[in-house]
Parts: structure tokens; sequence; C-alpha cells
């Protein structure tokens, strides 16, 4: 493999084999191409005793890992398979699946979603005597797994410092995990956390993970946490062959759970004596926009001290625009758009970024009427629509009994006359008879205190499920899911209940595509295709599959995102907008004290998305709650230097840049009638009715 093509930096960090290593890698500096570079010397150094199975690579997402994965077997060719890539999340969950049992949960297991968790947090709340509808059972569920990931069971804090919810938490806590595995299933932090007990507990597991992984690299090692860490640490043995790369300026998870201090701290706690290479020579951006975000995260005290450059010299100048309010902020943003589409610019080089969702709304509109294409990256989820998730529902009843969550939601979709009564008894008892809600519902007729033929329905339901259950053993998911779907009358009960012909042909598709996820699976998988695997896919997965929208740029379209979800891409014009005060930087959410040091990564994330050019734009006034609000300007903008930047004020209100033709008619319209002498005993000159 020729090293040449590297520059030298990069070389050091793809020849330094041996002991720990962190490759600082700044914004645009090809550390992907250095990980691949390196995995793939380490399996020509010394293809005598390393094989490819003995590497593990970690990334941050599936898409992530199946791209590192096809650029190595590009470079190494088909030896390269055997290299293990996969997320965090991945590798535990397989981890389990070989010997959860050796921590008493059943050897098949469930991933729980978010829908799951958040009943079982519900029903724990109401059994401490909690209103769940006074209380945010999400919040509590993000303080579970904060929990979980910095490994310490969460505790009511002193009086003064705490509030009501660090009290539910810790009440909560014991009986969430105990339900989750009494119905056979894990959560997605476990994937973390039990395979690291996992090792800690039983040293045959431990000899044989660390013999077997002798090489490990993590990919934007700066957004791990505490239990990605510590996974880390046990799988890196004595020899701990351990590459970190990643880049502490684009540490923005810290709401996620990822600790900054994992790579400030890398080499004085965690994998002491490590060598630090830096990555400063970026390949992305042009030098103004590179001065620009240099002096943004220069002034954050605790950092790696590391200055990005390039050889590209010069490039047009970082355009500040003040607007008078929003909506002229996206009017300029969509007129400048539609500026560079006519100069050649493609609309997939296009990007809109800005701090929260809701700043999106004014720019869609100016973009809807200038007819310009746009996604919006982060829209709901598709896995989060109702029909979906009944169909999935069955699922998790047909692989897995003990799921009474997924029970109870399916019970009676499409009605079959089991109403809320009937499951309140029923579940009243099993916890007479301390067994499960499944068990009693094969014995319903038994039941006295049942509705009238209440009992025949249940049992019914009972004889259905088992039966699907029994023929999903066999394979061909999909051809059962078709059968099962249509015996229930689940899409004609679906067309009913939707609000229009339309709505019901949006919801039909969604199921559509359920089946076409489920037999791309079984395609891939071929004979090991199971339900139970199929629904732990889905849980590891944070997309859809193979669903070209979710790529942003992938459609053609201006891409509009928030700034997290804009790391790790690149476009040649960036639209940085709300460069204020309580925007960027934000506030912080309530109850939470402001991150500014994260804030400014955030900041200097955005300004790196930019190749070419780089507008940040801000308003001087917002409307909130119905009245006009001043806007500070950023702080962070008083840090960009004078001679890379280039101000532009729209100090008055106007419908866009004075072209005549690009001018709004109405407003122009309105202007001449202003220029026009009043008739006598017309009353006020100028208005109209």
């Amino acid at each position: 493999m020729d090293l040449s093509k590297l520059n030298p930096p990069q070389r050091e960090a793809v020849v330094t084999t041996d002991g720990p290593l962190l490759v600082l890698a700044g914004a645009g500096s090809g550390k992907t191409r250095v990980i691949t570079h390196r995995i793939v010397h380490l399996l020509n150094e010394r293809p005598g005793n390393l094989l490819a199975r003995n590497i593990l690579a970690v990334t941050f997402t599936n898409k992530a890992a199946t791209e590192m994965k096809e650029r190595l077997i590009h470079m190494a060719g088909p030896r390269a398979q055997g290299v293990l890539v996969c997320t965090f999340h991945a590798f535990g969950a397989e981890m389990l699946r070989e010997d959860i049992h050796r921590l008493g949960w059943p050897r098949k297991f469930a991933i729980a979603d978010m829908g799951d968790q958040l009943a079982i947090i519900r029903r724990a709340m109401r059994e401490h005597r909690i209103d769940d509808r006074a209380f945010d059972a999400r919040k509590v569920l993000g303080l579970i797994s904060k929990a979980k990931n910095s490994g310490v069971a969460p505790q009511p804090k002193p009086e003064g410092l705490g509030d009501d919810y660090d009290l539910i938490t810790h009440l909560v806590f014991a009986d969430y995990q105990l339900a989750l595995k009494a119905q056979g299933s894990v959560d997605f932090d476990d994937l973390l956390v039990l395979p690291t007990r996992l090792l800690r507990e039983h040293p045959d597991l431990h000899r044989k993970y660390t013999q077997r992984f002798r090489y490990l690299l993590v990919d934007e090692f700066q957004d791990t946490n505490h239990a990605q860490l510590e996974l880390l640490k046990e799988l890196a043995g004595e020899t701990r062959n351990v590459c970190a790369v990643g880049d502490d300026d684009q540490c923005i998870y810290s709401w996620r759970g990822a600790e900054v201090r994992n790579i400030l701290d890398f080499d004085r706690l965690h994998f002491n004596g490590a060598k630090e290479v830096r990555l400063e020579q970026n390949y992305r951006s042009s030098a103004m926009i590179l001065d620009a975000a240099n002096a943004v995260i220069s002034k954050n005290p605790e950092r790696k001290d590391k200055r990005m450059w390039t050889d590209r010299r010069g490039g047009a100048k970082v355009k500040l625009v003040a607007c008078p309010n929003d909506e002229e902020e996206a009017r300029f943003v969509a007129y400048e758009i539609q500026k560079h589409m006519s100069l050649g610019y493609r609309a997939e080089d296009i990007a809109v970024l800005y701090r929260t969702n809701g700043q999106s709304r004014p720019v869609e509109e100016m973009l809807r009427e200038k007819n310009i294409s746009y996604e919006v990256v982060g829209g709901s989820e598709f896995f989060d629509r109702r029909e979906v998730k009944d169909v999935i529902a069955y699922f998790k009843v047909i692989a897995n009994k003990m799921d009474e969550i997924s029970l109870m939601r399916i019970v009676n979709v499409p009605a079959r006359g089991i109403g809320d009564v009937t499951m309140e008894r029923l579940h009243g008892h099993a916890q007479k008879e301390a067994v499960t809600l499944w068990s009693v519902m094969r014995r319903a007729t038994q039941y006295e205190d049942l509705p009238p033929g209440a009992g025949d329905k249940v049992i019914e339901f009972v004889r259905l499920i088992e039966r699907y259950r029994e023929s999903f053993e066999h394979g061909n998911l999909a051809q059962m899911t078709r059968k099962l779907l249509e015996e229930t009358g689940f899409r004609d009960a679906t067309r009913a209940h939707a609000t229009s012909a339309t709505a019901a042909d949006k919801k039909l598709k969604s199921v559509d595509q359920v089946l076409t996820s489920l037999e791309n699976f079984e395609k891939r998988e071929g004979p090991k295709a199971s339900l139970l695997t199929y629904l732990n896919r889905l849980s590891l997965d944070t997309r859809q599959e193979d669903d070209d929208e979710d790529v942003p740029g992938g459609n053609r379209r201006v891409t509009l995102m928030t700034v997290h979800a804009s790391k790790g891409l690149e476009y040649r014009l960036v639209f940085f907008i709300g460069l204020e005060e309580d925007l960027m930087p934000h506030g912080g959410m309530q109850g939470e004290a402001q991150n500014l040091e994260e804030e400014r990564r955030l900041c200097y994330v955005g300004i790196t998305r930019a190749k070419e050019l780089l507008y940040l734009t801000r308003a001087t006034t917002r409307v909130k709650r119905g009245k006009e609000v001043p806007r500070t300007p950023s702080r962070f903008l008083e840090d960009l230097p004078p001679d890379a930047v280039e101000t532009m004020d729209m100090d008055a209100p106007r419908q866009g840049p004075p072209d005549e033709k690009e001018k709004n008619f109405f407003a122009n319209l309105k202007e001449r009638f202003k220029a026009r002498p009043a008739p006598p005993g017309s009353g006020t000159p100028g208005t109209g009715s």
C-alpha cells in the first residue's frame, strides 16, 4: 500500500501500531482515510500472526460502519471481510446474544424501543402513586439513560440542589430494570453496560475477547460516554492497542452523555503514556473559513491546542449579514440560494444550518415561494408512525410472549371486542397469581368477572398469536406478515380510521414499507433470518433501511438541518442562520445551565461545514409571543478576525435585493400607492380597504 500520498502526521498515525494512540483529527483533516489506511497497514505488515478477525473498528452510526467496511474491501480485497466494523451498540448486542444468559436474562432477548421504555416507566410511576400526566416520563427516561451511561445509579440530590424528577427517577429505576428483565428485554444503554459486566465478572470471557480483538480503533472518540469508555478499556486488555480518533473541538453531544474529558484525559487518566498525533491540515475549507473557525474555537479554555490550516490560499470572505427580522433573514437566504443556483451551484451543494428546529419554518416558506426544492433533516421517524408501531407490536408479541407492553397495544387492534375493562381485570388476576399476563389470557374463559363473551374473544386472539408464532418459526417472514394483516383485517381498519383518502394511502404505504424492509432483511440474512433478529436490528438502526430520502443532499435538494445533524457533512455553500444570543449560543434548556463551551464547539462545527462560501446571518428583531423583541448579536461574532469577514447590514425592511424583478409584487404596489397623491375627499393618503 502506497503511503506517500498521506501527509507526515497522517503517515505517523498509520504506522504507529502498538500501544495506545490518540489521533486528534480536526475538521476536514482526512480521519477516515487514516483509519482505513491504518487497518490495511496492519493486515499488510503483520500477515503471519494477525488475521482480519483480530481487528475491531468502532463507529457511531451504521451508515459510517457500512461505508468504512466498503472502503476497506476496496483497498485490501476480500481478506478485509473479516475485520469487524460496527457501532458500540451493535458490538454489545452481538456479545449479549452469545452470553447474556450468564447475567440471568433468557438467551433470546429483545431490545426495547422508546415506546416500550416509556410504558414501563409510566406503569412504575403509577405504582409509586406518581401522576404520570403531571410528570414527563420522557424526562425520567432521559435521567435513567444518563445514570446508566455515567455508571452511577440515580440518587436524589441534596435539598435545594435537585428537583422532583431526581427523586422520581430514583424511585422508579429499580422497577424499570426489573420490568425489562422480567419481559426478557434490554434497553439501548444495557447494550453497553451489560457487556462490560460480562467482561468484568467472567474471566474466561475477558480472555476470549481480548485474545480475539488485538487491535481496536474508535472513530469519533469525542462522542464516547463513560459506559463506552469502560467497555473499551476492558476490551483493550494488557496490550492496550487502542487507536482513538477524534476531535475535542467537535464534542457537541453532552446531552446524549458524550464526555469531552474522555479525549482530554486520554493519555493522562485512561491510557497512560499514550502517543498523540495531531492532524491539522484541512482538505475541505478555504483559508478564510478556517481563520473564522480557529478564531471562535481558540477561546475555549479547556481544549487540546491545535490550529487548522490549508494550503489553499485566499477564498471568499465570510459574509456577516444583519437582517431586520427573521422573515427578512429567510428572504435573504432564499434569494442568495436562487442566485447561486443560477450561477451553477447544485441544490445538493447548499445547506442551511440552525441551532433549533423551529428556525426552519420561515426559510421553508421562502424556498417554497421561489419553487426551490428542499429537505428538512430530522423530521418524524418512520418507525414512530402509529400504523407502523402497531405492525411492529404484533411482531414483538409473536417473538416474545412476555412483552406485555406490545401485547396491551395490539390486543384490540384492529377492534375485536377486547376492551380496557377486560384487560384491566386480567392484569389484576396476573398480579394476584404472580404469573404472566399471557398465561392468564390463555385461561380467560375461567374468570367470571370479565364482560359477557370477552373471555372467548381473548382465547380467539391467543390462538391467533400462537398459530402465527409457529408459522413464523419456519421463515417466510414477509409472506406470513401479509397473511396476518389480511386475516386480522388490519388494512381495512387502517383505511377506515384515516381522516381522508390521501391519509389512508399514506398509512397503507407505510405498512407496505415495513413489508419491504422485512423482505430486504430476509434477502440479506437468508436462512438465519428470524423475527427477533429483525426486531433487534430495527432497534439498533436509527433510520429507515435503504431510504435515500434520509441521506442529506441525496435528493438534489437544498438541505435544512440543525448544526447537530450536520456534523460529518460538508457543502460548497452554507448559510448558518440565527447567530444571536440565546440561539447561538443557546440560552440552555429549561432548568439547565447554559453550556457555553459546548455552544462554542457547536458554532465551530457549523462554520467548518462550508467548503467555499459561508454566510453567518442574524436578525435584529424576532417575534416572540406576538411581540417584536430586539436581538443581541452572538458573542461569537466578536471573535471573528476582521480581515476574514465582510459585513452586510440590511438595516431597513425590504422584499429582497433592489432588483425590480425580484421585488415582491404587493409590496411594490403598496409603495406606488403611497407615492400617488390622494384624490380630494378620499381620507388618509395611501390607505385602502
